[in-house]
């Protein structure tokens, strides 16, 4: 069975999503590196992965688009 779905989507239709801060509605994206302990591993190693953010433009503020 095929599960995709084929959406057309207008930008200009779409709610902004902006900066808690200061309001910007610009983003870059940036990464914020986290330790796994050997523990939580898949390799059994400590590992540093990289988890990807957004970081607001004009004030620099880290995005939470749940809040």
């Amino acid at each position: 069975m095929d599960n995709k779905i084929n959406m057309q989507l207008n930008p200009d239709d779409l709610q902004d999503v902006n900066c808690a801060e200061c309001e910007g509605t610009y983003f870059t994206p940036s990464f914020m590196m986290k330790k796994v302990s050997a523990l939580q591993s898949p390799t059994g190693q400590q590992m540093v992965v990289p988890v990807q953010i957004f970081r607001c433009d004009n004030c620099g503020e880290v995005l939470h688009p749940h809040t």
